[in-house]
């Protein structure tokens, strides 16, 4: 290839022959002393290879350029990026890649988030929650909770104080009101009376876990699963009335129908959607008609499972539902043992007819019977039945038999929670309040599509599209998100494998601890603050 020298090329006479002669004259000599070089080169290879490779070394045939490189020997170590026999590394979490590392960086986050210096006790929390691997910046959740009570304690310091100590005397009197209970600390120690409520025993042993770095302090529970103060943080009016006592009987307050007793409270009536028009609160079955009460419309501070935003001011915290290690678990017990591809590709549910107390006709829109509805006219795609009718829900205007026929409502339609690991897509649904099932249903091996109108502790980490599927409350976008994820087989499994290893690796016992204790570090302060007034 390449151009061609006119002092070679054909047909230029005796120029052309001449230098053709004397480049023949010269081969000999030429290939003479190619020869010797090959050989001293040939001489010296050998003496270098029986110098430096091992004698038990054997030289694999090796075609460089079409195959691998012979690896090195076995007395070296592999270079920098050679793959050894581990496997390669699973990429970290990238909420949990980016917790602080150091007290002083968690300190000034904490700072700059919230605009206040941590809470006593925040350094013994944090070097505990590092070493139970737990995130440590990740709690605007909680931030959000106390903010309101830290806005007022800037004017009226001893509200939060107050409030607490009217709640133990509520708690502690003749008619106290169900649910509700109380836990002293008190040098490192966790106290609390027996028979409140189901719960008082395991949130003790759970404090007992962290009590070492927790101040003395007295603490309100909400045992019930429903949250419990009707009060909007969101807006200024209600400022004005947040230190003000009105309710004589706090906790009291049990509306028979309470869709009229929301639609006059501030909050109550609507709420945003992430894209066009609001939506009516009353899609909720517990606001249309609560199947259990016992509210106050006073500004408490009372930490509760889970609340309705903006209605509801209650403080979160970890539920019981959502420690794998609890009897109240909805943890799965048996493991998943079906591979995705297996899987049947429908929605699967069931469930009881929880969702609030059934007057007239409402129950059409409580959630499940919306479900059971939508299914029967997709059974091709949906699995989903009402196992189980709570009468106890059936009290006035209501006759059961009917809407058992009309639903279907029986025990044949029971399944043990392991049936999940036939479907490939399963159903979150509320019931009377948020359902507990949530976590064990992520880690089950199937597609969580999610629907709820409450808040609970851990809902800013579950994102969704990125977890799980979320649905509207009124399920009418249910059908096009299940065929989508039929439609998009590989992507439906990617963000099943995300909400499962978020779940399992995450969302762990020793983060709910974590959870709790941040927020009874606030809980502490704002206490403290009104002691040292």
């Amino acid at each position: 290839s390449g151009f061609v020298s006119p002092s070679t090329s054909p047909g230029h006479g005796g120029t052309s022959y001449l230098a053709g002669w004397r480049s023949s004259a010269r081969r000999p000599r030429f290939y003479l002393a190619a020869t010797g070089v090959m050989c001293v080169l040939l001489v010296s290879y050998a003496l270098f290879s029986q110098r430096f490779t091992p004698e038990h070394m054997e030289h694999p045939d090796v075609d460089f350029g079409i195959h691998n490189p012979p690896p090195p020997p076995p007395s070296r170590p592999p270079p920098p990026d050679y793959p050894a026999s581990d496997p390669p590394s699973i990429p970290v979490i990238p909420i949990v890649a980016a917790q602080s590392r150091t007290l002083g960086q968690a300190r000034s986050r904490y700072a700059l988030r919230h605009s206040r210096a941590p809470p006593p006790g925040y350094d013994e929390w944090f070097h505990w929650a590092q070493e139970k691997k737990c995130l440590i910046d990740e709690y605007q959740q909680v931030y959000r909770d106390f903010e309101p009570f830290y806005q007022i304690a800037e004017t009226n310091r001893t509200h939060f104080l107050n409030m607490i100590r009217r709640g133990v005397d509520v708690i502690n009197g003749g008619n106290r009101p169900t649910g509700l209970a109380n836990i002293t600390i008190r040098g490192g120690e966790a106290l609390v009376a027996n028979d409140r409520t189901y719960f008082d025993n395991e949130w003790r042993d759970r404090i007992r876990n962290f009590v070492h770095f927790l101040p003395d302090m007295e603490i309100l529970f909400n045992g019930n699963d429903e949250p419990r103060v009707v009060f909007d943080t969101s807006s200024l009016e209600t400022r004005t009335r947040a230190t003000e006592i009105h309710d004589e009987t706090p906790f009291e307050i049990k509306p028979k129908y309470t869709n009229e007793f929301f639609r006059n409270q501030s909050g109550c009536s609507g709420w945003t959607t992430e894209a066009g028009f609001g939506s009516s609160l009353e899609d909720i079955a517990f606001i249309a008609s609560s199947s259990s009460s016992g509210f106050t419309t006073d500004f408490w501070p009372m930490l509760s499972f889970t609340k309705v935003h903006p209605c509801f001011s209650d403080i979160l915290f970890p539920s019981q539902y959502h420690y794998a290690s609890s009897w109240y678990s909805g943890k799965i017990s048996e493991p998943n043992d079906i591979e995705w591809a297996k899987k049947e590709p429908k929605l699967y549910w069931r469930g009881s007819s929880n969702g609030g107390h059934i007057v007239g006709q409402n129950y059409h829109n409580f959630p499940r019977f919306r479900l059971v509805t939508i299914g029967n006219a997709h059974p091709d795609i949906m699995d989903t039945h009402i196992s189980g009718f709570w009468g106890s829900h059936c009290t006035y205007e209501c006759e059961a038999r009917p809407i058992e026929e009309e639903y279907d409502i029986g025990d044949q339609w029971h399944m043990p929670r392991e049936a999940v690991h036939r479907f490939r897509y399963v159903l979150d649904v509320d019931g009377n309040t948020f359902s507990g099932r949530y976590l064990g249903l992520l880690k089950s091996g199937s597609l969580v599509f999610k629907t709820t109108g409450f808040t609970e502790y851990f809902s800013d980490w579950l994102r969704p599209y990125e977890h799980y599927i979320p649905v509207k409350v009124d399920l009418s976008d249910l059908v096009d998100h299940v065929r989508w994820a039929i439609e998009n087989d590989d992507e439906a499994k990617r963000i099943q494998q995300a909400g499962q290893r978020f779940a399992e690796e995450v969302i762990t016992d020793e983060q709910n601890d974590c959870f709790f204790a941040a927020v009874l570090l606030e809980w502490a302060r704002l206490q403290r603050m009104a002691e040292e007034v």
